[in-house]
């Protein structure tokens, strides 16, 4: 639940009257049980002000109280994104398929981070599966709430824009926005406030920009020795050309609606200029179509993609001694994707076998190449200059906890992530119409 923390912690400093975007969080974090309060280990809120009531009504509680409800919400959304995927994927289920799609989650890496950071990341992605329902039975309402709560997470929210086009959608997409929009205005006390708040994201952006826990492009190359600016010119460049050929595909190809956002959501992360590793979750749902949608070469080259994104990479160098643990979930995700594909058995063992390989050989050189892990890493008694800005704090941390070196290790492991991306793209393309999947 550390992610929580500056949840709860931000809705704590609303409600009294601070700035949630500023140092005076940490009047409120510093109280939550377990944070070390005799240094400087402040995390940073950076989540859109339209959700400040709801974690102003869960600071309400005392900590451990809130923590329990926040982890109640995030078991539920936990079943809506595995079981609804499952479900709007098409073809027939039966009770074997529930059970093997939540083997599947609980080995896929990004989820399982999500739910033990208690990151609003899973909240969001379960969002736009209820959405997505909500479309399909012709509810404008319910489609206008489940993208509302997707919007906790904005670069998750983006995925639904896929459905522009659709007249149901973009009434709904429009009324999510008006609310977030306005919402945010009240929240932050007007437009200076919400400028503010603007501020404080881009400079956000940027002192995490080439950080180990950055998964994208410009922090890959960061990693292999780029410069930053040849790092920040590969991730526009690609970020540019992504978005595209994105553009092109969901404009002049005419794709089913539900694919459209399976399309948008496989390819957004290789685009995002922002992106932690529980973002992936959004990968979730285009993995689950995937494997049901398509056949023969396509299944296989899916189930590659699927375990790349699947594996906790990074987690093989941030906690060495969990290696066994990784590898079970590994095995646990290739057999349920054994059970979801139904078809090609041994060739789905093979690459099951494979991956299991991957991750013992990169888990041994891992090893050597541990990565520290905020707050533990941070000097007993760190501090920051009380005039230093939040973002600057939290670079500061960063920095003192030896998260801003480069490796190259730590390049390749993200690297794996962004490769299941791209081939989840192209298979989410590649698949078949949905009749012929139902059929």
């Amino acid at each position: 639940m550390r992610d929580f923390e500056s949840y709860w912690a931000a809705g704590s400093a609303w409600s009294a009257g601070d700035d949630p975007y500023s140092r005076q969080i940490w009047r409120a974090e510093r109280l939550v049980p377990g944070v070390n309060a005799n240094r400087e280990e402040l995390l940073p809120f950076v989540g859109p002000p339209f959700g400040l009531p709801l974690w102003a009504q869960l600071a309400r509680l005392d900590y451990p109280r809130a923590a329990l409800v926040w982890g109640g919400v995030l078991g539920i959304a936990f079943l809506i994104l595995t079981l609804g995927s499952l479900r709007l994927a098409g073809s027939r289920i039966d009770g074997l398929d529930r059970l093997a799609v939540l083997v599947l989650a609980a080995g896929f890496g990004p989820l399982t981070s999500g739910l033990a950071l208690g990151q609003a990341a899973v909240v969001a992605c379960a969002g736009t599966i209820v959405a997505l329902a909500s479309l399909r039975a012709r509810n404008a309402l319910g489609a206008a709430a489940g993208a509302l709560v997707a919007a906790l997470q904005p670069n998750i929210a983006i995925a639904l824009g896929a459905r522009f086009g659709d007249r149901r959608a973009t009434i709904a997409l429009a009324l999510a926005a008006f609310v977030a929009l306005v919402g945010s205005f009240f929240a932050m006390g007007g437009g200076a406030g919400l400028l503010r708040y603007l501020a404080m994201l881009g400079e956000h952006a940027r002192s995490e920009q080439f950080l180990v826990i950055q998964t994208t492009p410009a922090a890959v190359a960061r990693a292999f020795g780029a410069s930053p600016q040849l790092a920040a010119g590969i991730g526009l460049g690609l970020t540019a050309l992504v978005l595209l050929w994105l553009f092109v595909q969901l404009t002049v190809h005419g794709h089913e609606l539900l694919k459209r956002f399976a399309i948008a959501s496989a390819a957004l992360p290789l685009a995002w200029p922002f992106a932690h590793e529980h973002d992936f979750t959004l990968l979730f749902f285009p993995a689950v179509f995937a494997l049901r949608r398509s056949d023969g070469v396509l299944r296989l080259v899916a189930i590659l993609g699927t375990l790349l994104v699947a594996v906790d990479w990074l987690g093989l160098a941030q906690r060495p001694d969990g290696l066994p643990q990784t590898i079970a979930l590994t095995a646990a995700a290739a057999l349920a994707i054994l059970i979801l594909a139904r078809r090609q058995a041994w060739s789905t063992l093979v690459i099951g076998v494979l991956a299991v390989a991957a991750v013992i050989y990169l888990g041994g050189i891992a090893a050597a190449h541990p990565l520290p892990i905020w707050p533990d890493a941070l000097p007993a008694n760190f501090h920051v200059d009380h005039a230093a800005s939040v973002t600057t704090t939290w670079a500061a941390e960063q920095h003192a906890s030896g998260i801003d070196r480069l490796d190259p290790l730590w390049g390749i492991l993200r690297a794996l992530s962004l490769a299941g991306c791209l081939l989840l793209w192209f298979i989410v393309s590649s698949t078949r119409s949905e009749s012929r999947a139902s059929a």
